[in-house]
Formats: C-alpha cells, sequence, structure tokens
C-alpha cells in the first residue's frame, strides 16, 4: 500500500505496514490498516511471554529468542533486517574435578533494518558447562548471541521486549489479543502522552469555577445583583461558559431534517443525492480492500 510521504521535522518517512502471509496489508478490528511503527509500540501478547523461576520465589517474564526472530519477521519482514555479530569472547574456560568444561561468553550484536540503514546494538552473555570443550564452548557462544539479540531487538519497541523493562508489566498483564494491545496503546497514549481527554476535563472544570466565582462575586454585591437576573447559580455558569467557549470548542448548527428533505423531493432533480454518496464503501468490493486477519 502506498501512501504519501509525511513531512516529519523536515524529513520525509513513508509509512510501512504489516504484510499479511498472502502479501496484503494487515488490517486492525476498526479496519485501519496497521503501521510498523504502531505495532512495534505495542505489548507484546500473553502467548508471546514466558516465565520461569526468579530470586526470592518470584516469577520472570521474557521473551524467548525464537519469539523475537518471528516478531522481527513480522514487522519487517523475513528479507527486511540483518543480523550481525560484532564481538564474541570467551571469558571463562575452567575445567573441574568430574572433568566438565565450564564455559562462559559474552556477545556484542548488531541488528539492522534494512529499508532505513537504522540499527541497534547491544551485548549479551552465555554460559555452558558439558564433558567436552567444543560443546561447552558452542552452547555458551549461542547462549550469548541470542542473548545479545534480544537486548538490541527491545530497543525497536515495546513489542520486541522493551515492555518487560517496566515497572508493573509482566505475562498476567499482558494483552490477550492484537486486539487488546492496539486499544490498550491508544488508552495509554491519551492518557499519558497526549492527554486531550484529560486537559479537556481540565479546561471544562477551570471554566466553571471561573463562572461560578464571577456569580458569588455577584451575588455578595448589592448593588451588581441585577446583573444575574435573579437566575441561579447552574443557570449563570451555563450562560457564561456558552457565552466564552474555548479555542478548542467547535459549535455547529444542525439543519432540521425537514428543511433538507426539499433537496431529496425530486428525484429527477440536478441536486438530488443518491444513498450511495453518502457511504463511500458501497462502491467498494472486498477485492478493494485488504485482508484482515
Amino acid at each position: 500500500m502506498n501512501e504519501p510521504n509525511l513531512n516529519i521535522g523536515g524529513k520525509h518517512k513513508e509509512r510501512e505496514y504489516i504484510l499479511n502471509a498472502d502479501g496484503t496489508v494487515l488490517l486492525d478490528h476498526k479496519k485501519a490498516p496497521v503501521t510498523v511503527d504502531r505495532f512495534l509500540a505495542s505489548k507484546p501478547l500473553r502467548a508471546e511471554v514466558s516465565t520461569r523461576p526468579g530470586p526470592g520465589g518470584k516469577k520472570l517474564s521474557y521473551m524467548s529468542g525464537d519469539i523475537i526472530t518471528k516478531t522481527l519477521n513480522e514487522a519487517f519482514g523475513f528479507d527486511g533486517w540483518s543480523l550481525d555479530v560484532k564481538q564474541a569472547t570467551r571469558e571463562e574456560n575452567v575445567k573441574d574435578d568430574k572433568g566438565r568444561y565450564h564455559v562462559a561468553y559474552i556477545a556484542t550484536v548488531r541488528i539492522t533494518h534494512q529499508r532505513s540503514g537504522v540499527y541497534r546494538e547491544d551485548c549479551g552473555s552465555g554460559d555452558a558447562v558439558d564433558k567436552t570443550l567444543a560443546a561447552a564452548c558452542g552452547n555458551a557462544l549461542k547462549g550469548a548471541i541470542t542473548d545479545a539479540m534480544k537486548r538490541a531487538a527491545r530497543h525497536f519497541g515495546e513489542k520486541l521486549g522493551n515492555s518487560l523493562y517496566h515497572d508493573g508489566f509482566n505475562a498476567n498483564k499482558a494483552p490477550g489479543t492484537l486486539k487488546d494491545a492496539f486499544e490498550a496503546l491508544d488508552v495509554e497514549r491519551a492518557q499519558t502522552r497526549f492527554g486531550f481527554d484529560k486537559n479537556n476535563k481540565m479546561e471544562s472544570q477551570q471554566q466553571v469555577t471561573v463562572c461560578k466565582n464571577k456569580y458569588n462575586n455577584i451575588q455578595s454585591n448589592p448593588a451588581s445583583q441585577n446583573t444575574s437576573g435573579g437566575t441561579s447559580s447552574n443557570e449563570y455558569v451555563a450562560k457564561q461558559a456558552s457565552a466564552t467557549p474555548t479555542a478548542k470548542t467547535l459549535q455547529v448548527k444542525v439543519e432540521p431534517m425537514e428543511s433538507r428533505k426539499t433537496f431529496t423531493s425530486n428525484p429527477h432533480s440536478s441536486l438530488a443525492l443518491s444513498a450511495n454518496s453518502f457511504n463511500p464503501t458501497v462502491a467498494k468490493t472486498s477485492n478493494d480492500r485488504p485482508n484482515e486477519v
């Protein structure tokens, strides 16, 4: 799906979309196409988060390496990202009394988004114990690379594990479906980042408080009681609020249905409007819209 470039901070950015297996764009529960940015900003699903025993009898939530790889493929495509091992160092190689080898590695990896060239780097560690040195080294190295990959991937978004570093988020609180994840994201952005609803409520409350103060001042001053016209406090507040709307208030005059019937009463008139003109989706077929999963 092509979309005009967006000018953000003086730079042009073309949106990317999550694709289904058949190449069509994934739609959310509101029939809107799912962008990669929105997908990565949502929380991982409950089925994508695992738990393991932690210190003090606590359960620690984590995402396995195969889930991270699967999510990267879903977000960027199997050919849309690359993994490079920048460095791997063996930090320990000890043979115990039982003839077993204790090996530990530290690795640094880089994950690159092929389309934009943006990359993230991080390090990880891995250790293993085995009877042979080769097996111990191989397992420890693989563990270090997987750990580094997961740590690097989280810098791309909440979906890739960054949410696991937030206090209060765990496997039990993870959304069950992608619909739940998107709805939680919308609520979170509205309440914490943008705060539209919160700001509107605060402005309305401030406006009511100012009007009530004016009314109380009028009632306490006998010389100005006629200004209120004998109205109650609530009536005065409503009158003042309607007379001084905020800059964000949009007043729309709705025309009665009887007056609008004159445009459609004559089907042969040049002003007659068809029913299809009011519904832009009527003329579309199922082939015009991407499939939904």
